[in-house]
């Protein structure tokens, strides 16, 4: 995990976030509620940062208080909080499959943050930003923590995040 490390420390440096999370995740029961082993990213993302948000951004922790540190709570909320649009013909698929798009964060709750799933190791998935109510979406070809550090650090290689430049620099925020 030394790639995820280094990136989460600039991820860290650019927002000017010092601390560490105060929880030590459960790695394996949260694996066992989303079947599969999340990527070394969002691990490390985890136990670096607590549940907050960069302004806009935010990346679904599982110890916000709205999951009640459940790891099943947890995935199915996440699961919920995009089903409706798989009523949607010709877009995207939401769910915890191969194939499927699953949600770790959200911008303004409007655009929703997701790994592509595939049934590839974790650590080689993809990110869609995916606008719902639009119908469309933007594939990031790469995982979280860089699509984080584009949309936070106003490279324009996120254009559909690109917006974001306009708050920037953005800081991060626990919620407590």
């Amino acid at each position: 995990m030394t790639g995820a490390s280094a990136t989460v420390d600039r991820l860290a440096a650019l927002v000017g976030w010092n601390g560490r999370s105060p929880y030590r995740p459960d790695w394996s029961s949260l694996q066992v509620a989303f079947g599969h082993q999340f990527p070394a990213d969002f691990r490390q993302y985890v136990e670096r940062f607590p549940p907050g948000a960069f302004d806009f951004v935010q990346v679904f922790h599982p110890y916000e208080r709205d999951y009640s540190e459940d790891s099943t709570v947890y995935v199915e909320q996440l699961l919920a909080r995009t089903d409706l649009a798989n009523d949607i013909e010709d877009y995207y698929r939401f769910g915890n499959n191969p194939g499927e798009l699953f949600a770790w964060g959200t911008v303004n709750g409007e655009l929703e943050l997701c790994w592509e799933l595939t049934a590839r190791p974790a650590d080689t998935w993809t990110c869609v930003v995916a606008d719902i109510r639009c119908r469309t979406g933007e594939r990031y070809p790469s995982g979280m923590l860089d699509l984080l550090l584009d949309a936070l650090g106003g490279t324009g290689r996120v254009s559909s995040l690109d917006y974001l430049r306009e708050v920037l620099p953005t800081t991060f925020e626990p919620y407590s």
